[in-house]
């Protein structure tokens, strides 16, 4: 079999010829991108004015349809309007509807417009402006008010109920007019104050809105006037050519008869594209001096070693070491030397780990059955002594259950502290316990559980709780206080992240103020003879969560310990 000898070659020329095609393309999708950006920056702008151009209308179209219905209803369901229609009335009665009318108008009102209410006899007149319409008290609004009046006196029947617009010097209206009997009461939106309350500005300050129709242009007349826009180019929709001054978007209002439109001066064009430029600029000298770079650094191919060494301890920062070969393939002798003692480096290391790996865990384990004899009940003694006692009076029944619940109690205790069980089994150890205490104790204890259902399987190291418990009755003298012992379990959110909280108060004298110190330190020591079951707790949490639990131990202001212990909700498979 022949094998094709691999032909040597130049780091050298071969950088050069890629720099060379790097160049070209560069420059060429440069080139491109111009065009793209120019081209994309339009589309996006009329994106933006047109969406900006539907929420206008959505809103208007939106308030029209409120008031349209605001008027329905003020017409033939509210009683206070229908009495100020029948006109039987007294004075004092009819200064009430009033107010009571007005409260309503000054709630229903949009910032932007107006309700009118007023009879064909002047007897009833009352209005209500929105606070975006200045001069709410003013000549020029007493003025609109008289016209609407007049104007829907000597309307049509036809055009109650829908939507027509009025102008006079002042003001330019959409107004919408219902009538009971004599009784109209009219709505209007003032097209010159007509604005989004929440529009904060940013690209759209660059924007105006207007109305017009096929005749005039109906708001900002000024503004539109100064601009050289009339009636005729907005109807045309205006022109879409770089050259144009202005960028003009239009679209009609349901219900009317007038359009509204969205002019955008076209040289923001340019202030939008500025990105692109500086873009363009950036990667221009990001070329140069990479160009630069390249050639003054490449020298005997010193990088190539450099870069491998720097993979090699990222994949094993990444424990994705056997990478490495597949990222280390050269045709160079002195590369392959370098790759040769980077693979052993990584072997080593991997068989590193993995010993340091197996010390850990065989020291864990031997530091957890090491606890594990610690947790032996303090009471086992008492119970043995229990049961003799329970023999010697014939208590044969009492003594069957003290000898069932005591040996569930010891099958838990010694279960395998290197593995969780559920808040379940975790509970009816408790209660296991619980009932070998009213065996044995002459005062009862009363136990009170709060647990949620869909946390009885989440798994918590073994004798969490009954730890707790044990030191409770332990430390409590039997007095005449009945002694209450209350878990409370429930998930929390600290710093964002879900933990469960464990909840363990008693009623008794409470932790003295030396143990408080020491078991709320994190000292991690054996205290003497005293708490030791929550220090061998403290300690077998850490080994098996190393991080995201916490413990806190305090004193209930009435009496009685409590502690708190915050284990971390995910995570839980163990």
């Amino acid at each position: 079999m022949t094998f094709m000898r691999q032909k040597n070659f130049s780091i050298r020329k071969l950088l050069l010829r890629y720099l060379l095609i790097l160049l070209g393309t560069t420059f060429f999708s440069l080139l491109l991108f111009c065009f793209y950006s120019v081209s994309t920056n339009m589309k996006q702008i009329r994106y933006n004015n047109k969406a900006l151009l539907n929420t206008y209308i959505y809103t208007l179209q939106s308030e029209m349809n409120s008031l349209d219905s605001f008027n329905q209803e003020l017409c033939y369901d509210d009683y206070m309007f229908r009495l100020l229609d029948c006109g039987y009335y007294s004075d004092s009665e009819k200064i009430v509807y009033e107010y009571n009318l007005k409260r309503i108008l000054h709630n229903q009102v949009p910032p932007y417009g107006a309700i009118l209410i007023f009879d064909d006899s002047d007897s009833v007149s009352m209005y209500q402006f929105g606070t975006l319409i200045p001069g709410s008290y003013s000549l020029h609004m007493y003025r609109l008010k008289e016209e609407l009046k007049e104007y829907w006196l000597s309307a049509e029947p036809g055009l109650l109920g829908t939507w027509q617009h009025y102008r006079n010097d002042s003001f330019s209206v959409l107004m919408n007019a219902r009538k009971l009997n004599n009784l109209y009461v009219c709505s209007l939106i003032d097209l010159n104050h007509f604005y989004l309350l929440d529009d904060t500005g940013g690209d759209y300050a660059h924007l105006e809105i207007g109305f017009y129709d096929n005749q005039d242009i109906l708001a900002h007349r000024e503004y539109f006037a100064e601009l050289g826009i009339s009636a005729a180019d907005l109807k045309s929709n205006g022109s879409h050519t770089f050259l144009s001054r202005y960028l003009i978007q239009t679209a009609p209002i349901e219900g009317t008869d007038i359009s509204i439109c969205c002019i955008l001066p076209a040289n923001y064009l340019w202030n939008y594209s500025r990105l692109s430029i500086v873009l363009i600029t950036v990667i221009i000298a990001v070329l140069c001096g990479l160009i630069l770079f390249t050639f003054q650094s490449i020298n005997n191919a010193l990088v190539y070693p450099l870069n491998q060494i720097v993979n090699a301890t990222d994949l094993l920062a990444q424990n994705q070491a056997e990478k490495f070969p597949e990222k280390s393939q050269s045709n160079v002798i002195e590369f392959q030397t370098v790759n040769n003692a980077l693979k052993d480096l990584i072997h080593q290391k991997i068989s590193l780990e993995k010993d340091k790996q197996q010390e850990i865990i065989a020291r864990d384990h031997a530091m957890l059955q090491y606890f594990q004899l610690q947790t032996r009940s303090h009471f086992l003694a008492n119970c043995l002594k229990s049961l003799y006692s329970m023999l010697e009076n014939k208590e044969y029944e009492k003594m069957q259950r003290m000898i069932l619940a005591f040996s569930s109690h010891l099958r838990y205790i010694f279960h395998d502290n290197l593995k969780l069980v559920s808040l379940q089994d975790e509970l009816t150890e408790v209660n296991d316990y619980y009932n070998i205490i009213l065996m044995d104790r002459s005062k009862p204890v009363l136990l009170m559980q709060e647990v949620p259902a869909g946390l009885m399987n989440f798994r918590v190291p073994p004798l969490l709780i009954q730890t707790f418990l044990e030191n409770s009755i332990k430390y409590n003298a039997q007095d005449n206080k009945l002694l209450c012992f209350n878990i409370h379990i429930e998930t929390i959110y600290l710093e964002n992240k879900p933990v469960i909280q464990i909840r363990l108060c008693d009623n008794g004298v409470g932790y003295s103020q030396e143990i408080l110190k020491k078991i709320n330190s994190n000292d991690g020591d054996v205290y003497e003879d005293f708490h030791v079951g929550i220090s061998n707790l403290k300690k077998r949490v850490e080994l098996i969560y190393k991080s995201g639990f916490s413990f806190a131990f305090y004193n209930e202001p009435d009496g009685g310990a409590c502690s708190l212990i915050y284990l971390p909700a995910d995570n839980n498979e163990r």
